[in-house]
């Protein structure tokens, strides 16, 4: 996968192209891919922004779960190797094997959050729910940075 850092001299058309790679790919095992994006290059997240992100997962075969799957954004902690959110907003439950779905997240939301690390850097995972409230990440998007710009 690719590395999408949004500042200045980065496309739309980078993003659009590569998104039309990556659906047209269907992997053997979990997988999940940001298909697009809300928040143009060199946004800068205010109070009121949504991040907003189609995404398309796919799901092994051999994958089993008895509490089911989900789709989620987290942003980056900053603990080092450590993501977060705030309740369950930014979550999706998956209910097909291999979809796209579009994960909306309030940037007011974690905002505030002293554990918020900056620049603002967010993933999406997909995950195997193994308990109420617990999960194993089975695949996730590279790191996405919101950077000002220069």
């Amino acid at each position: 996968m690719t590395r999408f850092l949004f500042r200045a001299g980065c496309s739309g058309l980078t993003l659009a192209g590569l998104s039309a790679v990556l659906a047209a790919q269907v992997p053997p095992g979990n997988a999940i891919a940001l298909l697009a994006l809300n928040q143009p290059p060199c946004a800068t997240l205010t109070p009121q922004s949504v991040i907003r992100a189609k995404l398309a997962y796919h799901l092994a075969d051999a994958e089993q779960s008895a509490y089911g799957f989900a789709v989620s954004i987290k942003f980056q902690s900053t603990t080092p190797r450590m993501t977060f959110s705030d309740g369950v907003q930014g979550q999706a439950t998956v209910t097909a094997r291999h979809d796209t779905l579009t994960l909306s997240y309030p940037v007011a939301a974690i905002r505030h959050n002293d554990r918020l690390q900056r620049p603002v850097t967010c993933y999406f995972y997909l995950h195997r729910n193994t308990a109420p409230g617990r999960s194993v990440v089975l695949a996730k998007t590279e790191a996405i940075t919101f950077q000002e710009c220069q």
